[in-house]
């Protein structure tokens, strides 16, 4: 294919339209940008749909590797000119090379199930960073899925995948209604403990189930009542009165670490070794 020149070429107006919601519902595309997200990507099979490079902006050894890889693989790649390029990202110093992607919609019913599982429940989380750092906080902990309730950030809003660090792709997310998360819950024995800070017991002091799903919520307002009462324990972390609470993508990272740290205990002996 031809050097692209032109920002008003369609191929690049697809991708700037993907910076948009209404754009990603529309193609079921979103966008990537830069190296470490789309070899991401690649690293754990993301539906990659095609490459857009920029030679003269692409340094990164690793960069190139890609797009070899893409162009023996069969991968559309399409190649722009700098000022292509740069009309279509929304970074100050893109890096010349940016990628679009299938949406994948999961349900409930398609999140792993193994015997020992840990799941995130986010209500009406609305904040695309700390939906992002929550979901590389998940893939670090080895959880098995998010789950989205309410009126969440957009899943693969930029700023997301960004703040995720790639690990979007590696964990698997649905979004769902309460009542469908109770109904799974129940016929999948997985016990909803929520985070709230009327809890009685802090989060080191219980002992996780096999399959937990830790239910957070809003950064304005937490977990509401309604849902609080569906839930089988309540959990608080203990902190200073310094602060009113804490911001969520923190409060999920400190909950994920105390059920992975009983889980990975629970696999070792006596003596410390696996």
């Amino acid at each position: 294919m031809a050097l692209i020149r032109s920002p008003q070429n369609q191929h690049i107006k697809l991708y700037r339209s993907l910076l948009q919601k209404k754009g990603r519902q529309t193609s079921g595309l979103c966008p990537l940008e830069g190296v470490r997200l789309i070899e991401a990507a690649f690293d754990n099979e993301a539906p990659v749909h095609s490459l857009y490079v920029c030679d003269e902006l692409l340094t990164d050894a690793r960069g190139r590797t890609l797009v070899e890889s893409a162009d023996c693989e069969g991968f559309p790649v399409l190649r722009l000119s700098p000022d292509a390029f740069r009309s279509m990202t929304d970074t100050q110093h893109p890096q010349g090379l940016a990628a679009t992607a299938y949406i994948e919609s999961r349900t409930l019913a398609e999140l792993p199930l193994p015997t020992t599982a840990t799941y995130l429940c986010l209500h009406e989380l609305r904040d695309p960073g700390n939906l992002g750092t929550i979901l590389r906080t998940t893939a670090g902990f080895d959880a098995d899925g998010v789950i989205l309730l309410g009126n969440c950030a957009d899943l693969y809003n930029p700023k997301v995948i960004r703040a995720s660090s790639g690990a979007i792709f590696a964990v698997a997310a649905a979004s769902a209604s309460w009542e469908e998360v109770r109904a799974w819950a129940g016929d999948n024995d997985v016990a909803i403990l929520a985070a709230t800070l009327d809890a009685s017991s802090f989060c080191y002091d219980v002992s996780y189930p096999a399959r937990t799903a830790l239910l957070i919520g809003s950064e304005a307002h937490g977990v509401p009542d309604e849902l609080l009462t569906d839930t089988q324990l309540q959990v608080r972390i203990p902190m200073s009165d310094r602060v009113e609470s804490l911001n969520a993508g923190v409060a999920a990272g400190i909950l994920l670490y105390e059920v992975w740290r009983q889980q990975v205990s629970s696999n070792r002996g006596c003596d410390g070794e696996e």
